[in-house]
């Protein structure tokens, strides 16, 4: 008797659990309508959320600012024209690789709105485990009408095929670093990218995506990439990854005499760091490395605060950019 109470008792709390699991799920389907037939709640929503952003958009320039340590600043227009060019390029790239996602999964988007949706949600990764640039984008796409659950799962493919093409990248910073020389050990890292991609299959990740969507009271996925088109976005990030890289050397040339021969070096660091800030997602992303130097602290922070206002002169381009095509069309 004692063990049919005890199968019972845990057969009710996967029951709570899962109810929990699918309010869970409907809260969050629901943020996009919260406020509907109510203008001033849901004005007062929307400034809120924005003040918060800002907010931690704010913290995080200060916090990195106060960082910046004493350093001979050596300023290189060329340089730093060069690190601009290769930032926006790398930005640019991805989010039109979030909207190739998008439509291979089935959902158009108008190239000046999805600019827009993906940049405008960008800055919320400011605020800490980054959840809401995920709702935000899920929120803002479906205003154009794209389904919630398709738009979630290309955020999903995205990171996916991002930190599968960062550890390709940054396995030859990891393979080529001095203190491994000796160490055959080092090329244990190659492990890690058959296991990251095989999680791309297809019959992989449609059976985990539907059953994560099942929890939440969701309805499945309509459709997922074939491998071959995940392989083929894999490949497209290596150039974003190659853009970004370029950039970092060009921002540390800029300021600081670094090596031509150790360009692949220092530009593999960025991808590095990318993983290391996805494993750490509690905290707002960006370039996470632990510098061993003054002066690579002091290019990493200066790098970071760089990064941040061409992100912001990004979104403000695309979204005046989906506003005037907005305008166009109506």
């Amino acid at each position: 008797m004692a063990q049919v109470a005890e199968r019972s008792t845990s057969a009710a709390d996967d029951d709570d659990r899962g109810t929990l699991l699918e309010r869970a799920g409907s809260a969050a389907a629901g943020v996009g309508s919260f406020g509907s037939g109510r203008p001033r709640l849901r004005m007062a929503l929307q400034i809120g959320l924005l003040v918060l952003i800002f907010a931690f958009l704010a913290a995080f320039l200060i916090t990195q600012w106060s960082k910046l340590p004493d350093f001979d600043w050596r300023f290189r227009p060329e340089w730093l024209a060069l690190a601009f060019a290769g930032v926006a390029t790398f930005m640019i790239a991805e989010g039109e690789l979030w909207r190739l996602i998008l439509r291979a999964l089935g959902e158009r988007l108008d190239a000046p709105a999805a600019r827009a949706v993906w940049g405008q949600s960008l800055i919320a990764r400011y605020v800490p485990t980054s959840a809401l640039m995920v709702v935000g984008r899920v929120v803002l796409a479906e205003r154009h009408g794209v389904q919630k659950r398709v738009c979630l799962a290309s955020i999903v493919y995205e990171l996916g095929i991002a930190v599968s093409s960062a550890l390709i990248v940054g396995s030859y910073f990891v393979i080529t670093l001095p203190a491994l020389d000796d160490r055959s050990a080092r090329w244990a890292i190659l492990v890690i990218v058959p296991i990251v991609l095989a999680a791309l299959h297809p019959r992989v990740f449609r059976p985990l995506a539907d059953f994560g969507l099942r929890k939440l009271g969701r309805e499945p996925l309509p459709s997922a990439l074939p491998f071959g088109r995940v392989l083929a976005f894999v490949l497209a990030y290596f150039g974003c990854w190659a853009a970004i890289g370029l950039a970092v050397f060009a921002f540390a040339r800029g300021l600081h005499p670094v090596d031509t021969a150790d360009l692949p070096f220092v530009g593999a660091s960025y991808a590095v760091a990318f993983c290391v800030a996805v494993l750490t997602f509690i905290v707002p992303s960006g370039l996470g490395t632990r510098d061993a130097s003054a002066v690579a602290t002091a290019i990493a922070v200066a790098f970071r605060l760089f990064q941040t206002a061409v992100e912001l002169l990004y979104v403000g381009a695309v979204t005046l950019l989906a506003r005037r095509a907005e305008r166009r069309r109506g």
